[in-house]
């Protein structure tokens, strides 16, 4: 039989729901996050069919992705120095004043590709302080001894919602319903917004220091560098982002001309990925009271490894049972690597260095993207889809590879 403290170890993943205000902040979390994969779904799909291009798709993810980059330290900064409960409301009803103008562009038949960027620049400035708020909130609504499961439970929310969204609004994009799935995104945001105004956030410290804005970024960055481990996981972040997850740009590419369906299936492969990394998610919940860095890098090597056997694919329904692995690998390292960063942040710092963390997993998109479109692109180097995602996969195999060796040698020291 187990005693006491196994079973509390076991079922620890799913300690941070006994908390009443977690539990109304990850209904809201879930139906904001359905809402963002409906929209960008229909804009990956409707600039794939507009151009047939990867390189004007990859644009797409550069331009979502890019305000993350260059806003999101400050994001974090607001998150560190006003009150998160307001920021994180008005970041919702920003999202959906952007999702009426979508469906009224729509509507009006003014869609365009410029159209599109533009638009889809618009989400990634919300999204640029939305992300840093998330997540500093997601620690104020749990006391500390249940941020790992806060975290894992999050990541949860956020691959269940990768699963549900893209599975509703294939049949959408399948019939041009673009008006339709924008809209569903703004009554997602709209009930994420109702479920926040009600949620009470534990007592956190806000930065007392009027300092000015970039030496209170810098200061964030020195913060992070400071704790070896979290900074070497927010570079490791990075550059699984840069090599591996900027693959999707090129999925319509990659099931048009490598699966041989039509490209609007690529969101069916996107259904694999979130279902494996829901499961992943789950199972990091078991193991991230014990996160490392060490343990996130072995957990990023069979994802990168799953991505080279992906690229070499033309059966679909095997691409899809890859993806489904390639979507657990990659939560389990992602959920630890953002515990370790967390877990050793100080609350004043937490916007700021998290803000960092959004950026290594998303601001960065841009440049691996880009890196891939032009690679893949007839317009650039021209090796096709198939060819970069392996030769990405095993760039980020190499980095992963010394990440690993180096903290064993590290360890081996003392």
């Amino acid at each position: 039989m187990m005693d006491n403290s196994e079973k509390s170890e076991r079922y620890s993943a799913f300690r941070a729901f006994s908390h009443k205000e977690f539990r109304r902040f990850y209904i809201g979390s879930i139906a904001s996050q359905m809402g963002f994969w409906f929209s960008h779904i229909s804009y990956q799909a409707l600039m794939a069919d507009l151009t047939n291009d990867e390189l004007w798709v990859s644009l797409l993810f550069v331009v979502t992705f890019l305000p993350v980059l260059a806003f999101g330290p400050v994001g974090g900064l607001l998150a560190d120095r006003l009150d998160r409960k307001k920021l994180l409301l008005s970041t919702y009803a920003a999202l959906i004043l952007v999702s009426c103008l979508q469906v009224g562009l729509v509507a009006t038949d003014a869609i365009s590709p410029i159209v599109l960027l533009a638009t889809s620049f618009l989400i990634g400035i919300v999204m640029a302080v939305l992300g840093p708020v998330v997540q500093a909130v997601t620690a104020n609504t749990v006391p500390h001894d249940d941020l790992p499961s806060a975290i894992s439970l999050q990541a949860m929310a956020s691959n269940a919602s990768r699963v549900l969204g893209p599975a509703l609004c294939a049949p959408l994009i399948s019939n041009n319903l673009y008006e339709v799935s924008w809209s569903l995104y703004g009554v997602c945001a709209a009930l994420a917004l109702l479920i926040a105004a009600g949620i009470t956030l534990f007592p956190y410290d806000l930065d007392p220091t009027p300092t000015p804005i970039f030496r209170s970024i810098a200061d964030g960055v020195a913060h992070a560098k400071g704790k070896t481990e979290a900074w070497r996981a927010l570079l490791l972040v990075g550059f699984i982002s840069v090599f591996g997850v900027s693959h999707v740009a090129l999925s319509p590419s990659f099931t048009a001309n490598n699966l041989g369906r039509a490209s609007s299936d690529f969101a069916w492969l996107g259904v694999a990925t979130g279902f494996g990394a829901l499961i992943g998610a789950l199972a990091a919940g078991s193991f991230t009271a014990k996160s490392s860095l060490q343990r996130g890098a072995l957990f990023a090597s069979p994802y990168c490894i799953l991505l080279l056997i992906f690229s070499r694919v033309t059966d679909f329904t095997i691409a899809m049972l890859i993806q489904v692995l390639v979507g657990f690998f990659y939560m389990a390292s992602f959920t630890t690597l953002q515990v370790v960063v967390q877990e050793l942040v100080a609350e004043e710092f937490r916007g700021r260095v998290m803000s960092l963390f959004q950026i290594a997993w998303a601001g960065l998109v841009p440049v691996g993207t880009l890196i891939m479109g032009l690679t893949a692109s007839s317009k650039g180097l021209g090796f096709g889809a198939a060819d970069t995602i392996g030769l990405t996969s095993l760039i980020c195999l190499s980095y992963i590879s010394w990440v690993v060796a180096r903290e064993i040698f590290d360890s081996s020291r003392f």
